[in-house]
């Protein structure tokens, strides 16, 4: 078979045809120039940020964008770098919240400013400066801004001192959404943005986990040997209602010293026992709001905080350093203030109005307890009306619901505040109710009262915090036991003698143990022989001179054994709490 080829026709197509390939080339064109002006603009618009999160005030995270798409987002590598961040959704945040701006910069010497508004034109501009290489947040009040639409930032100086240790984790820390490579001017200085957030009000300095908080209320200074810190306006854009809700908090590292703090013109001393103690202060224990609050320190004592914050719960009682009872302006429409001890929580602290008010809580109570002829009896108010309850008071919780389990029992009709108080204990969780009785939870009960002079708050204190240690510290309770159980009756005798003469139940091994070491550690301990030797030798001899030279021959002879037992529970409240007689708490 032969080759066998196929013609190819050159085909010339008709000019019809020509003008329809045109058109459609044309379309073709168009289309492409069409997808990529759209891919340009989609380009210049702006781009949401997940370089770094901005949260709202319940730490939810909230969409924001940036217009810069050339360069890491959040990262400043030059003076004058400056970026914008625009909420897609302006946000209202609540009374006295802020912003923080967490940041990390590799240079000593960092300066920025900030810049905060909103839709309407109305913004509020600060400079943020970082003295230090290191991770710094920034918290700003707002409460000029009504609703946040964007922040600004601008770098005003960056220094080219800078820190070496912070650059790989600034690089660690950026992952803007091209995930493009890192600039080589990583080894020049740099300030990133780590987070944003809105958080509710602070006022003052705060260092923890190797990031400083600071706000643009706090000032520092060196004077000589002392560090002095100030919060200037510390409630400023607060109402007087939130105001009530703050406390100071203070937190203290190094040498034992003082911490001289000023509430005004309120001075307070906290006693720093070394390495490391921090308390809290409620603002509501005072009856003005100051200008400014002011601490000053030795200079080898470190302040990790001191700042203004909300408590994070009204409804529970704070725990405080029990001395700033002494401190709490003058109660007038409430009956008594109620605080936790921060170094024994299950401790109640109660400091009542006067006595009278005190009284109508506790009277009962306490000759149920403890008064001789009425002991596990609940008195009839006609009963117990013409005699003396205390000044000051301490139960356990085995008391506390005995009482009020025979109560329920005997169906006896209560006092409104007695109730109140029940209620209190069992919210507390000081007693415990099942149906129709009442059980011992964990904690014991203090009180003081407002009616005695200053210098008798802190000695009725002293006394009724040792019964409290003797309740619920169970190392301490057996080391009082055993030294009571130590004494010879001859040791004994002034004791019983004195107790008995208070209508105490001298019959209760238990009740005197805890008795004597309350009054051994009520006082300082270079102060013991004196009071026991002077002022209750002389009270117990004004009604029964007879013992006049019995007492006398006691303190000759057996007054060294009292001061043995208080040198060894000195010892213990030493070791345990960093306390010493005559001062179970660090505020005076």
């Amino acid at each position: 078979m032969g080759n066998v080829q196929i013609g190819q026709e050159i085909v010339r197509p008709t000019a019809k045809k020509n003008k329809g390939l045109f058109r459609k080339i044309l379309s073709i064109c168009g289309f492409l120039y069409f997808l990529l002006f759209l891919i340009l603009i989609d380009s210049c618009k702006a781009k949401e940020v997940h370089a770094f999160e901005w949260y709202d005030e319940d730490g939810k995270r909230l969409a924001f964008t940036c217009s810069l798409i050339d360069k890491n987002v959040g990262i400043f590598e030059k003076q004058g770098d400056k970026e914008k961040y625009n909420l897609i959704k302006p946000i209202k945040v609540s009374e006295g919240y802020s912003i923080r701006i967490l940041v990390s910069s590799s240079s000593n010497e960092t300066e920025f400013q900030l810049n905060i508004g909103d839709e309407k034109g109305k913004a509020k501009s600060i400079q943020c400066s970082i003295p230090d290489a290191g991770s710094y947040a920034f918290v700003i009040p707002i409460s000029e801004i009504e609703a946040i639409r964007w922040i600004e930032i601008k770098v005003l100086k960056l220094s080219s001192n800078i820190s070496s240790g912070n650059i790989d984790s600034l690089k660690a820390a950026s992952k803007d959404d091209s995930k493009a490579a890192m600039s080589e001017s990583f080894n020049s200085p740099c300030l990133s943005i780590k987070e944003l957030r809105f958080v509710p009000p602070f006022r003052g300095m705060q260092i923890e986990n190797n990031i400083t908080d600071i706000s643009p209320h706090f000032f520092c200074e060196n004077r000589g040997e002392k560090k002095r810190y100030e919060i200037i306006a510390p409630f400023s854009g607060l109402s007087s209602e939130l105001s009530l809700k703050m406390k100071v908090e203070i937190k203290l590292e190094g040498s034992t010293g003082l911490a001289t703090f000023f509430w005004g013109n309120q001075k307070i001393s906290y006693l720093h026992r070394g390495k490391e103690s921090s308390f809290i202060i409620p603002c509501n224990i005072f009856e003005n709001s100051p200008d400014k609050i002011t601490m000053e320190v030795k200079d080898d004592i470190k302040v990790s905080a001191f700042f203004l914050s909300p408590f994070k719960s009204v409804e529970e009682p704070p725990s405080i350093d029990p001395g700033l009872l002494v401190f709490h302006s003058p109660l007038v429409t409430n009956p008594f203030y109620l605080a936790r001890w921060d170094q024994r929580p299950e401790v109640l602290l109660f400091l009542f109005k006067d006595y009278a008010v005190q009284d109508r809580y506790l009277k009962r109570l306490a000759f149920f307890v403890e008064k001789m002829g009425f002991v596990g009896i609940i008195a009839q108010d006609s009963q117990i009306a013409d005699l003396h309850g205390w000044n000051a008071h301490d139960y356990r919780a085995e008391d506390l619901a005995r009482f009020f389990d025979a109560a329920a029992i005997q169906n006896f009709s209560l006092s409104d505040e007695e109730i109140e108080l029940r209620e209190l204990l069992i919210k507390n969780g000081i007693i415990l109710r099942s149906g129709s009785k009442y059980l011992p939870g964990r904690g014991a009960l203090v009180s003081i009262s407002q009616e005695s002079p200053s210098y008798l708050q802190y000695r009725l204190l002293t006394h009724e915090l040792s019964h409290a240690l003797f309740f619920t510290d169970s190392r301490y309770r057996d080391l009082v036991i055993s030294l009571y159980q130590r004494l010879t009756n001859d040791e004994k005798w002034f004791l019983n003698r004195y107790f008995q003469w208070m209508r105490y139940n001298v019959n209760s091994s238990y009740l005197m143990a805890n008795e004597m070491q309350a009054y051994l550690v009520q006082q300082p301990i270079q102060d013991l022989e004196k009071y026991f030797s002077k002022t209750l030798a002389n009270r117990l001899i004004e009604d029964h001179p007879e013992l006049s030279d019995d007492i006398s021959s006691y303190m000759e002879q057996h007054l060294d054994a009292l001061m043995s037992c208080t040198e060894q529970l000195s010892s213990f409240l030493k070791s345990a709490y960093g306390f010493e007689p005559g001062m179970l708490f660090r505020v005076r």
